[in-house]
């Protein structure tokens, strides 16, 4: 790791904390202004407040950016670095066109609506301030915190709509999941300050802990910690809650953990991942573990979303696969630290820079895909009827042309199509995976990766060849009653949220910018 320097959490270097509190100020503003909206009136002035919260967040986020790889660690807990820096554009962005695309859900059935309670945009930003809390987290407590401060938000959240059973049974399996893994996150942690007397992740990097109890101690409570934090990505076997959550919560809040959370917990990983194989914990036997995860992780995924018919599920098993995908990723980097691998050396340390700076764009790639497809759904769901069958796409093409590209873009991105932002994360992480030695790995990643083109395209094939009321399939019944895709200009929200995702997904797959790309680099070199 880069040499850290410690600062009070006093004076102007103090400042650095301010974007994690920031969320959480604004979702406080949202709660009172919601006091002043009339009952059945627009939230749009909540969507605009929560929007403009993380847009300043994030301009403050990029103004402390310093432009170098060095890391400050402030007061033992928070540090603040280009890596997390990097991580937390992909998290304001959800916040951001998330407030806007659930502006106008549900808005046609007053009195019931998810999102015509200000409350959701206060749980949006206390959720945003606990994930900016993770990915600068400098020690256990503090990331224990910030976990359970973004959990309880998206617990909330996800059982909001109370008119549906499966919404309330969504978030019960989300939440007693959620609390079983946080015993995991605790006992890891404690038998960490067992074994090495401290909680701060610096401290346990600098450590050696190369043979006897406290290494055999030490490498238990890392491994823990790890099936926690797996958890919450929604790796295999961990990953039994997303489906129902992803069906049961509304479209906006689905498109927001789906991104935010993953981004979060996958920033967390990287740094336990990196402090542990500083100390020489994570040797051969957790890198094949963590290999086993990966691969089985992207046959299940890929595999469950060939049999969905609900957007909202497919789209939750293609999360499971994209899980996949990113810990090819963190096993580069995590390889980089055994000792006993055959290609360890100097080299591999340039492998881990790549693989990290790999895993941070990936995450950024399939955070706006995925926020844009979401956007659509917001955009197309009305009188508190979601989108519950792709058939119900049907004849979008023709209704509304610009919703229908970009949620074609969206899907052919999380495929890996080229000139997406979706195949430059897949062949930057891929790359690394190879370079790490794990080519069996990325051929199954290829692999899968063809066949996810089948169910995604599902989409496509539904929205521009076949008709309202027309059934997917030929052996199959027509929908009872068609959805109206006619378009609504007063959904200005969900329209602007779907159109900036998917210009996104296009710019970053041809041109990314040079400042960005510096950022994800440095911020690898500060990890490492």
């Amino acid at each position: 790791m880069e040499p850290m320097t410690t600062l009070p959490f006093t004076g102007r270097e103090a400042a650095r904390a301010v974007p994690i509190a920031l969320p959480a100020l604004f979702g406080l503003v949202a709660l009172c202004l919601d006091l002043f909206i009339p009952r059945g009136r627009s939230k749009g002035p909540l969507a605009i407040t929560a929007a403009a919260g993380a847009v300043i967040t994030l301009l403050v986020t990029l103004a402390l950016w310093r432009g170098t790889g060095d890391t400050l660690v402030i007061a033992e807990t928070l540090s603040a670095s280009s890596f997390a820096a990097a991580l937390s554009i992909t998290i304001l962005l959800a916040a951001a066109l998330i407030s806007f695309a659930g502006v106008h859900h549900g808005q046609d059935a007053p009195g019931v609506a998810t999102q015509a309670h200000g409350e959701f945009y206060a749980l949006l930003l206390f959720a945003t301030s606990g994930m900016m809390a993770l990915v600068a987290a400098n020690d256990l407590v503090t990331m224990f915190v910030a976990i359970e401060t973004l959990s309880i938000a998206v617990y909330a959240m996800t059982g909001m709509d109370r008119r549906r059973a499966r919404s309330a049974e969504g978030a019960m399996k989300y939440f007693v999941l959620g609390a079983f893994s946080s015993g995991f996150l605790l006992y890891g942690m404690s038998l960490l300050y067992g074994a090495t007397g401290t909680m701060d992740l610096s401290r346990i990097a600098a450590l050696s802990l190369t043979d006897g109890r406290n290494a055999d101690l030490a490498a238990m409570g890392g491994m823990l910690l790890m099936v926690g934090l797996l958890f919450k990505v929604g790796a295999v076997p961990y990953h039994s809650w997303a489906p129902d959550a992803y069906e049961g919560a509304p479209s906006a809040v689905t498109g927001f953990m789906s991104v935010g959370v993953k981004v979060a917990a996958f920033g967390a990983a990287l740094k336990v991942v990196t402090s542990l194989g500083e100390a020489k914990v994570f040797g051969a036997g957790p890198a094949w573990a963590l290999w086993l995860v990966a691969a089985l992780t992207m046959i299940v995924g890929n595999a469950g979303a060939l049999t969905q018919r609900n957007p909202r599920r497919l789209l939750a098993y293609s999360a499971v696969a994209h899980t996949g995908y990113v810990l090819i990723g963190v096993l580069a980097v995590a390889r980089s630290y055994d000792l006993d691998h055959p290609l360890h050396g100097p080299g591999m340390v340039d492998v881990a820079r790549d693989a990290a700076s790999g895993v941070t764009f990936y995450l950024l790639a399939y955070g706006v895909a995925n926020l844009a497809a979401f956007a659509v759904l917001c955009h197309l769901e009305r009188k508190g009827e979601d989108v519950d069958d792709i058939a119900e796409l049907a004849g979008l093409g023709k209704a509304q042309p610009g919703a229908a590209f970009v949620m074609t873009l969206a899907m052919i991105s999380l495929a890996g199509v080229p000139a997406t932002a979706g195949f430059l994360g897949k062949f930057w992480v891929f790359r690394a995976g190879i370079a790490a030695g794990d080519l069996g790995l990325v051929i199954l990643a290829l692999v899968t990766s063809a066949l996810s083109l089948y169910y995604y395209l599902q989409v496509v094939v539904a929205m521009y060849m076949r008709e309202p009321g027309e059934a997917l399939y030929a052996d199959e019944p027509a929908p009872a009653a068609p959805r109206s895709l006619e378009p609504e200009p007063r959904r200005w929200g969900s329209r602007l949220a779907y159109v900036v995702g998917g210009a996104l997904v296009v710019l970053l797959g041809i041109y990314p910018g040079e400042w960005l790309l510096t950022l994800i680099v440095q911020g690898a070199e500060a990890l490492l």
